[in-house]
């Protein structure tokens, strides 16, 4: 099977990929020199790489062709191309962070993440670009990554080489890190599907942290069914994907989230949700209006132990290498040591508070619903100082509880044909009935819509 020019084979499913394999009418290697191929004519425009493992990433696409051609048994991560946010530790392999501080940084151990990924057979073929450190803006050493909607806008922040690739159709899914946002406001930007796990679902061993506290480890794809098959090796028990793939939402109770929905100024987001939540509700599902007591106060909670938690992993390099940041994350780090210990405490202590009232709303319905991000993609990266759009206002309180989150697009703008995401919360641990809506809504919607990139 030639594929060389066949981009339409980059956005198949993991499961159509898989399938092809086992029957031998593609190979990993066709498709991982596609993949490849495809990257060095996208990268121009995205900037979404900042390592690319390409000698490392053929070698394993052919003992995965291998190991088809023998008919062995293999998982359903076989031979499919998979990238990682560059802030993941990999032995031997540059690992940047996106600073200029660590541009020569060689890790001499692997992360969790990229030993169990190596593990399942997925082909892990480049380290994604990101916002400095995870945090902050982007450095004009690595420079922006942009949008395939619009190359002339931001693919978000901070997992924005994992959200514009994975859009892009380079690579069937990558990893990134959310502590306020950064897997699903990229995603919401792009169009595509993005978790944040319940906290500590996914080991952080040989991740370069940010707020140990609030950091979780998710993973980006197009779909939700893909999305799914990406992470049951991270969960501790096997998904039915039977069961959760069934189509039906009906019974389900979901509560829309009213103070972060209603406070949507953008008229384009506000009509695309609308629409939203009424093909949940044709679907089955009971939709019901809901509030949360102190999320809008989710922020002033968060804020003292990001910073804090942040400033104390700098605390090697700032002062030192002051000029070596990129503004934005200078200042943030700066700030981080003026939080007082007790700011910190009593931070912590809001925290918990906060998470009861998340959870007690799950005594009243199944699943939480509010738009992901106030606005389609920007011009440029959102960031701490820009008050015009409070980016993270709808994310970072599911950061501060530890629920996991999930955005799926929703829709296109009429004007710019940008993407709208939606969010879908739940319980610890309760990622099963997440997939299961967010599939039934996007299969409703006509699946995932390819950009005009």
């Amino acid at each position: 099977m030639v594929i060389k020019n066949d981009k339409d084979i980059l956005f198949k499913s993991i499961e159509e990929i898989g399938g092809l394999y086992r029957s031998k009418e593609l190979s990993p290697v066709e498709v991982m020199e596609a993949t490849l191929d495809h990257l060095n004519d996208s990268e121009p425009k995205l900037n979404a790489f900042i390592t690319v493992m390409a000698e490392d990433a053929l070698k394993k696409a052919k003992e995965a062709e291998t190991s088809f051609v023998k008919g062995e048994t293999v998982g359903k991560l076989h031979g499919i191309p998979v990238s990682i946010k560059d802030i993941f530790m990999t032995k031997g392999i540059k690992t940047t962070m996106g600073s200029r501080i660590l541009n020569d940084y060689i890790p001499e151990e692997d992360s969790d993440l990229y030993t169990t990924l190596n593990q399942t057979g997925a082909i892990i073929f480049g380290k994604a670009n990101l916002l400095e450190f995870a945090y902050g803006s982007v450095h004009p050493d690595y420079g922006q990554c942009n949008n395939p909607w619009d190359i002339n806008r931001t693919a978000g922040g901070s997992s924005n080489g994992s959200a514009s690739s994975i859009a892009a159709g380079i690579g069937f899914a990558s990893f990134g890190t959310d502590t306020g946002g950064s897997i699903r406001l990229p995603a919401s930007f792009c169009g595509i599907v993005g978790l944040k796990p319940t906290y500590d679902t996914i080991s952080r061993k040989g991740l370069f942290p940010l707020s140990d506290s609030l950091d979780h480890i998710g993973p980006l794809t197009r779909t939700v069914r893909d999305n799914a098959i990406v992470m049951e090796p991270f969960l501790n028990k096997d998904l039915n994907y039977e069961s959760i793939f069934s189509g039906s939402i009906k019974g389900l109770k979901i509560g829309v989230i009213r103070s972060l929905t209603d406070s949507i100024t953008d008229p384009e987001v506000s009509q695309v949700v609308g629409s939203s939540l009424k093909i949940l509700s044709d679907l089955g599902a009971e939709v019901v209006s809901i509030d949360i007591p102190g999320v809008d106060k989710a922020l002033e909670i968060a804020f003292p132990i990001l910073l804090s938690e942040a400033s104390h992993y700098h605390k090697e390099w700032y002062p030192k290498y002051a000029d070596d940041y990129a503004k934005g994350t200078l200042l943030n780090v700066k700030e981080g040591f003026n939080i007082t210990a007790v700011k910190f405490l009593e931070a912590v202590q809001k925290k918990k508070e906060f998470a009861n009232k998340v959870n007690a709303t799950f005594s009243d319905v199944d699943l939480l619903v509010c738009p992901t991000s106030p606005c389609p993609a920007t011009e440029t990266d959102p960031s701490f100082e820009d008050t015009s759009y409070d980016f993270t206002q709808r994310t970072i309180p599911f950061n501060v509880s530890g629920n996991p989150a999930l955005n799926v697009s929703a829709g296109l703008t009429s004007a710019d044909r940008l993407p709208v995401g939606l969010q879908f919360i739940g319980r610890y641990y309760d990622e099963a009935t997440i997939y299961r809506v967010a599939d039934a809504f996007q299969v409703a919607i006509g699946g995932f819509t390819k950009p005009t990139f």
